[in-house]
C-alpha cells in the first residue's frame, strides 16, 4: 500500500508546483516512509511510501528511466519469471525493484504489459517520446485507481482524498451513487464514485491517455479462464493446494510482522495455517485477529465461535487476539466515518483490527474474502449444473437422497426440484414473478426524502440470486456483483491511516482462474459443498474443521445488533447537541430518521433479519446525511 497520484495538462499548460505540493500534503495524512515528485512542463508524478516488501526499501518513486518515469502501488508475484523474459538476470533479483520490473515489461510489451504481471498493482507511466500516460489496473481489482479526465487535463490518485484538493475540481455529489448506496447498502458499480467529476478505472483494465484522445481497454476476463481436466481428484486436489500455498507466501513477502483473519471458519483457518507454518520456518509468529469478542460470563468458550479459532491458534502456536468492540467507540465511528471516501462496507471491527496491527507495526493483513464465491463455493447451482448437462436421473436421484423429512419428504423433494432444476432454467426476468422465490431486498430507502426514494425505487430492479443454470454462471454473477471489488476497494480507503495493506490469498489471479475452470463435482460431492477445497486442505487442517458445514456467528452478530443500537442511541444525542437536527438535506427525511431511531428499542421480539434492516436503513441514512 502506497499512494500514487499525478496531472497530466493535456492542453499542454505547464503544472503548478504549489498544485502538485497540495496534493502531495493531502496524501502524506498517514505519514509515509518516503515521498517524492516529478515534474516537467504538463506533467507531474507524485508517490508516498508505505516500505514493505523488501524490494520496496530500494524504491524511490517516481521512477524515470530513459524516457519514461512511473509512479505506482504494486506487488509483483511473478518476479522470477518477469527477470527470464525481459533478460533482467544482470542483476540479482533481490535488487530489482518491482517500478523496473514494470518498466522494462512496457519497454518490451507497451501497452499490453498489464497482462504479464502477476499480483496487486496500480500504476502510471508518463512515456515521453509517445506523449501519453498510460495506467493500469490489476486483473482482480485490489489495488484502487481514481480519476477525473476532460479535455483540459487528466488527474488521478487511488487515494480519493489527494483528488479533491485540487483546486476548482466540482465536489458535487453524484445522486446516482447515493441511490445505489441506499438501495444496495453499498457502492456496488464498476466505475462509480459519490462525486460526479472523479471515476473508478476498472478491474484488469488499462488506459492510454494523451492531448488528443482516450483508449480504454480490458487486457483480461474471468469469462475466459479455461477449462481445468484432470483425470482424477488427487490431481485436482494437488494442483489446488501447490496454489493455495504459492498465493499464501508471494502475499508473506515483507520485512514486518504478519497478521491473518482467523474465524475458525475454512477459508481462514487455511490460510491462517499456511501462513503461521511459512513464518515460523523464518522464526516468525503470525498474529491474528478474530472478530467475535472474549467469552464473557454465561458464555460456553467450547462454542465453535470460540473454540475453532483458539484451537488452531493452539496447534499452529499462532499469536491470537479477539476484537472487542464497544458502543462508545462505534458511535466515535459514525461521526467520523465518510463514506466518500470509498469505504462503504461498514464492517466495523475491522477498524480496531487496523488499530490493533499498527499498534503491533503489523503492515500485511491477510483476509479470505472473495473464497466464497470462486474457489470455496459451496455448490449451491450443482444440481442445476448436471441436470442442464442431461444427468437428469443422477440430479432427481440427488435431491431425494437430500430430501431428510421423513413426514415431508415428498414435499420436500418437490420444493427443491421446482427451485433448483426448473426455475433456472426459466428466463431471469420471469423469476420474481414466480412463487416461492426470494428477489433481493436491499432498500435502505426508509429515511430518504420521498421524492428521491421514488425516484430510486423506479430505477431498482430485484433479482433472484442463486437461481443459475450452471456454477460457472453463478460464480461470474457473484464475481461481477460488485461485493467483492468494493470490499476491497473499502479496505484499503481506510487502511491507509494504519498503514495496513490488505492481501487476499483466495483472490490470487491463479485460483480465480483455476475456481472458474473445474467441472461441477469438483464443488459438491458425499453431501458436501466446498468439496475440492476442504480435499485440498487435508493434512493441514482438522477434520472437524476440514469437512464441518457450520459457518455462523449467532452470539456475535446478537451481540453486535445490540453494541449498534447503544452507538446509535449515542451518535443521536451528539448530533442534537451540535444542533444539526433541522439541517437541511437533499437525501435524507429527518423526521423520519428521528422516526427509525425512536423504534429501536421496540424491535425485542423481532427477527435478527428485521432488526439489522432497521439497524442498517438508519446506519446508511446518518451517512448519506452527511452530504450537503
Amino acid at each position: 500500500m502506497s499512494g500514487i497520484f499525478g496531472i497530466f495538462n493535456r492542453n499542454g499548460k505547464s503544472v503548478d508546483k504549489n498544485i502538485v505540493d497540495t496534493m502531495l500534503d493531502a496524501m502524506s495524512y498517514w505519514s509515509p516512509d518516503d515521498s517524492g515528485t516529478w515534474i516537467e512542463g504538463p506533467v507531474a508524478l507524485g508517490h508516498t511510501m508505505l516500505w514493505n516488501t523488501p524490494e520496496s526499501q530500494l524504491e524511490h518513486l517516481p521512477n524515470r528511466q530513459n524516457s519514461h518515469v512511473i509512479t505506482m502501488d504494486a506487488r509483483l508475484d511473478n518476479r522470477e519469471e518477469l527477470s527470464e523474459k525481459l533478460e533482467m538476470s544482470d542483476r540479482p533479483i533481490d535488487q530489482i525493484t518491482d517500478s523496473d520490473f514494470i518498466l522494462s515489461a512496457y519497454d518490451k510489451w507497451g501497452d499490453a504489459c498489464p497482462k504479464y504481471l502477476l499480483g496487486d498493482f496500480a500504476f502510471a507511466i508518463w512515456d515521453e517520446t509517445k506523449q501519453q500516460m498510460f495506467c493500469a489496473r490489476d486483473h482482480i481489482g485490489i489495488k484502487p485507481f481514481y480519476y477525473h479526465l476532460d479535455d483540459e487535463k487528466l488527474l488521478f490518485c487511488n487515494d480519493i482524498k489527494g483528488l479533491i484538493v485540487y483546486p476548482d475540481l466540482s465536489k458535487s455529489y453524484n445522486d446516482e451513487a447515493v441511490a445505489i448506496y441506499l438501495s444496495k447498502g453499498e457502492l456496488w458499480h464498476p466505475t462509480m464514485t459519490f462525486f460526479e467529476t472523479i471515476e473508478k478505472l476498472p478491474p484488469a483494465t488499462s488506459m492510454k491517455v494523451t492531448s488528443e484522445e482516450v483508449i480504454r481497454r480490458t487486457y483480461w476476463r474471468a469469462e475466459e479462464s479455461p477449462k481445468i481436466n484432470f483425470d482424477s481428484l488427487e490431481e485436482y486436489s494437488k494442483r489446488l493446494r501447490e496454489l493455495l500455498e504459492d498465493a499464501v507466501q508471494a502475499r508473506l513477502r515483507t520485512n514486518y510482522p504478519v497478521a491473518s483473519h482467523l474465524s475458525g471458519g475454512l477459508d481462514s483457518s487455511t490460510i491462517s495455517v499456511l501462513a503461521a507454518r511459512s513464518l515460523q520456518s523464518k522464526h516468525k509468529t503470525l498474529k491474528v485477529y478474530n472478530w467475535v469478542p472474549s467469552p464473557g460470563k454465561g458464555d460456553d468458550p467450547r462454542h465453535y465461535e470460540w473454540a475453532n479459532s483458539r484451537y488452531i491458534a493452539e496447534l499452529e502456536n499462532i499469536d491470537h487476539h479477539h476484537i472487542e468492540l464497544d458502543a462508545k467507540t462505534l458511535s466515535e465511528l459514525f461521526l467520523d466515518h465518510d463514506i466518500t471516501m470509498n469505504d462503504t462496507v461498514d464492517l466495523w471491527y475491522e477498524f480496531l483490527v487496523r488499530e490493533e496491527a499498527h499498534r503491533a507495526n503489523v503492515r500485511t493483513i491477510l483476509s479470505g474474502w472473495g473464497g466464497d464465491e470462486l474457489i470455496t463455493y459451496h455448490g449451491r447451482a450443482y444440481f442445476a449444473d448436471i441436470f442442464g448437462q442431461g444427468k437428469i436421473v443422477t440430479a432427481l436421484k440427488g435431491l431425494w437422497q437430500e430430501s431428510h423429512m421423513s413426514k415431508k419428504r415428498w414435499r420436500q423433494f418437490i420444493a427443491r426440484c421446482y427451485r433448483e432444476l426448473l426455475l433456472p432454467l426459466l428466463p431471469s426476468w420471469l423469476h420474481c414473478l414466480l412463487p416461492k422465490v426470494v428477489c433481493s431486498s436491499w432498500d435502505y430507502l426508509q429515511c430518504a426524502q420521498p421524492t428521491f426514494a421514488q425516484s430510486v425505487r423506479k430505477k431498482i430492479h430485484a433479482k433472484a440470486f442463486g437461481l443459475e443454470k450452471d456454477i460457472r454462471t453463478d460464480q461470474l454473477d457473484l464475481y461481477h456483483q460488485g461485493h467483492i471489488v468494493n470490499r476491497v476497494e473499502s479496505w484499503v480507503a481506510s487502511g491507509f491511516k494504519d498503514r495496513v495493506d490488505y492481501s487476499y490469498p483466495l483472490l490470487d489471479k491463479r485460483i480465480v482462474e483455476f475456481a472458474l475452470g473445474l467441472p461441477p463435482e469438483m464443488y459438491y460431492q458425499n453431501k458436501k459443498g466446498r468439496f475440492l477445497f476442504r480435499e485440498a486442505v487435508s493434512g493441514l487442517l482438522p477434520k472437524d474443521i476440514q469437512w464441518g458445514n457450520f459457518k455462523s456467528e449467532p452470539t456475535r452478530v446478537s451481540l453486535l445488533f445490540e453494541i449498534e443500537k447503544e452507538a446509535l442511541k449515542k451518535w443521536q444525542i451528539k448530533f442534537k447537541e451540535e444542533k444539526r437536527e433541522r439541517d437541511e438535506n437533499a437525501y435524507i427525511d429527518l423526521a423520519k430518521l428521528q422516526e427509525q431511531l425512536s423504534r429501536l428499542d421496540s424491535l425485542t421480539t423481532a427477527s435478527l433479519e428485521e432488526k439489522f434492516e432497521m439497524i442498517n436503513t438508519i446506519e446508511k441514512s446518518i451517512f448519506v446525511l452527511k452530504l450537503k
